[in-house]
This record gives C-alpha cells, structure tokens and sequence, in this order.
C-alpha cells in the first residue's frame, strides 16, 4: 500500500500554520492518496548539541527561537492575566488541531528511528510555511535528508523566510535542495535561491490555502459570525504603535468597532488599550470567519492578506519589518503583491487608501491560473500514485 509522510506545522500555534498544513491534506484526500501527518521528537545527543552550536551564532535564530522565544515566556510570568488569556487562545488552537487534523503517523523518537520508519513511505512531502528558515535548517526534517535515495522527495510551496541565503551555509541547502526530486516554493525569491543553490529548477506555486476557493473553504468552514455589528478586523503581528493609531483614527471617522487580536506571538506594548473587541477563544476557523465577516481589514499578516483576498474584502497590508531586518520576512508579502496584482494594497501612508477599488476579477483569475500551475505540479509530483502506477 502506497504511503506519503506529510511534514508540516500542524501543531503550531499560529493560524497560518494551522490553516495551511490542514488546506494540504484536504488536496490530499481529494486525491485520494493515504498520507500521514510525520511526528518526530529530536533525541538529545552529545552529537546533537554539537551540531546545534553553529546556530547560535545565527542572527536569524538569535531573534526567532531566543529573543522572541524568551520574551514570551518572561512576559507570560509578568502578566498573569495575559498567561490565562494565552491558555484560552492555545486551548482553541488546540481543538482546532485535534478535529482536523486524525491522520498521524506514532511518534518518531530521535533520527535514527526517523530514517527507519521513513522507508515505509512511497514518497515524502514538506509543506509550505518558512520551513527552509537558516535558523532551523540543520535539523534535518523539514530538508527531507532522513527520506532515503528510493523515496520520492517533494517540497510543496515551502518558503525560505528570508530573501537571500549567506555563504557560509550555501553548501548545506544544495546539499538538500539537490536530492528533491519535486521542488516548489512559495515565493519569487525563493525560486532565485533554488535556481542559484541548486541542479534543480524551482516552481513558484500558490501557498496551500489558495488551492481552496471561498466556496471550497465555507465548506471546510461554515460560516459564522461573531459579532452582530460592522466591524474592522485588525490583525498585526508587529509593534508598529503607528499602525494602530491610525487604524483607530479610521474606526472613528468611519464609527466602525474595532476587532482584533492582541498578543499573538509575545506580550506586545503596542496593543495596550487596541480595540474594542479583544476576544481570545479565537481558533484557525474562528481566524478565518473574522475576516469573512469584516467590513475592513487591516494586517500586517501573510495569511491574513491572502483570506483577505480570496474573500474579496477591502483590505490594508502592512510591512511588520523594515527591509534591513536580519529577520525580515517581507519578501513573501512581496510575492504575494506581486503574482496577484495587489501592489496597490500595500500601506503607503494614507489610511483611507484602503477604500481605494480593487478589481477582483482581474485578481481571482491570477489566482485561479496560478492555482491551476499549482495543481498541475502536484499532479506530476505525486504520479507515484496514480492507479497505472
């Protein structure tokens, strides 16, 4: 029986992760191909520490995994109430993650055992999200290198999270990016990265939850909505203090209530006193119905733009780094703007810009033509499982 192991973020606390790790497994039982959900848990080793020391001189890493990681749980010690609040938001998360996310493989124990198993799978696919970031690229998991010569190695949209790779680890991304037998990638530039590492050709595709269509995801999501007034949903992940007072400006000018998450990835001071609905018991599928719902939108989020879209919303995005950010992850707004023809969404100044017409026709048949390419890739990329096979 033919068998592909899925590596994505199903479990991490975030929407993006969520909604698109589970957006590719409703593409794989569409296909009717038997997939797994791969669970792996690193053995602490002497030679795993060894080899996890070079990422500590990584600024990406510094910032992404220490900085944010310890801020976050300083401030949760600080904060009693934001820690409660912090349990209910997981707690949605979790259920989120329990309901859709059944088809697991048992957990993994340490690399030997991972590249055991492995060989149990006619093909192995990593999926999107910054899963090529430098700062986690040595573990190798999300790089396929446990996937043995035999087993068909795909990357479906994954991104780098970064604009452009340094030297000094050059030689370990083409190791990797070389053994793919399928390689696609999320953004623009993520293609000039594989294109200049790597003997393969990468092809940009859309990021998983763009494979569905509004219809296909009120299907996955009925709808519901939360609030029974007209509201603006402000979703920033940054701490642009500049954002949201304008955003408050614009709310009352327009006498519109203000939605929004607080405190997504740590305790942010920006969000003090933000909004006029701040509810935390807010899942993936909640997430997704606030944008549906809102008469505007105004984020600095990847995932929130792209629901923003397929959606049809008049809608506002935000840079939540400067361009000379170590850990600016700018460039997949900047594909998205791009492919689509949303340049004109992109926050310049003018607040009220975002009333500005968009010409969705022209947008939604980008996206379908792109959607089709995407799909056209996984149908070459997964023929390992087709019937004449």
């Amino acid at each position: 029986m033919k068998k592909l192991g899925l590596c994505a973020c199903y479990n991490h606390k975030n929407y993006g992760s969520q909604l698109q790790s589970y957006a590719t497994t409703v593409e794989l039982k569409k296909r009717n191909i038997d997939y797994e959900i791969i669970r792996y848990k690193k053995k602490i080793t002497p030679l795993l520490l060894t080899k996890a020391i070079p990422r500590l001189f990584n600024p990406v890493f510094i910032n992404d995994r220490i900085i944010e990681t310890f801020q976050k749980k300083l401030m949760l010690k600080l904060h009693s109430q934001l820690a409660e609040q912090n349990a209910v938001r997981n707690d949605a998360f979790n259920k989120f993650s329990e309901n859709r996310f059944k088809k697991l493989s048992p957990i993994y124990y340490g690399y030997d055992e991972l590249k055991k198993q492995s060989e149990k799978y006619t093909a192995v696919m990593v999926g999107s999200d910054q899963l090529w970031s430098p700062s986690g690229i040595t573990s190798n998991f999300y790089n396929l290198m446990f996937a043995g010569d035999s087993c068909t190695k795909i990357s479906y949209a994954t991104s780098f999270g970064v604009s452009q790779i340094e030297q000094r680890y050059h030689k370990i991304y083409k190791n990797f990016l070389d053994r793919l037998n399928y390689v696609s990638v999320r953004e623009n530039s993520g293609k000039v990265i594989v294109d200049k590492l790597s003997i393969n050709d990468a092809v940009v595709v859309c990021d998983p939850v763009i494979l569905l269509d509004s219809d296909e995801w009120l299907e996955e999501i009925p709808n519901k909505n939360l609030f029974n007034e007209p509201y603006i949903f402000a979703y920033f992940l940054g701490k642009s203090q500049e954002y949201r007072d304008e955003v408050t400006k614009f709310a009352k000018e327009k006498n519109l209530k203000i939605v929004t998450e607080l405190h997504m990835d740590s305790y942010n001071k920006a969000d003090r006193g933000f909004g006029d609905y701040t509810p935390f018991d807010i899942g993936p599928a909640e997430f997704v119905n606030l944008i549906r719902n809102a008469k505007y939108i105004f984020t600095d989020s990847f995932h929130g733009s792209v629901f923003s879209m397929l959606y049809k919303k008049q809608f506002s995005i935000f840079n939540r780094y400067s361009n000379d950010s170590v850990s600016s992850k700018n460039s997949r707004i900047d594909s998205f703007c791009e492919t689509y023809g949303l340049n004109d969404r992109r926050f310049s100044g003018n607040i009220n810009d975002v009333e500005n017409a968009i010409d969705y026709d022209c947008v939604l048949e980008k996206v379908k033509n792109h959607r089709m390419l995407s799909k056209a890739f996984l149908d070459n990329a997964l023929s390992c499982f087709s019937n004449g096979d």
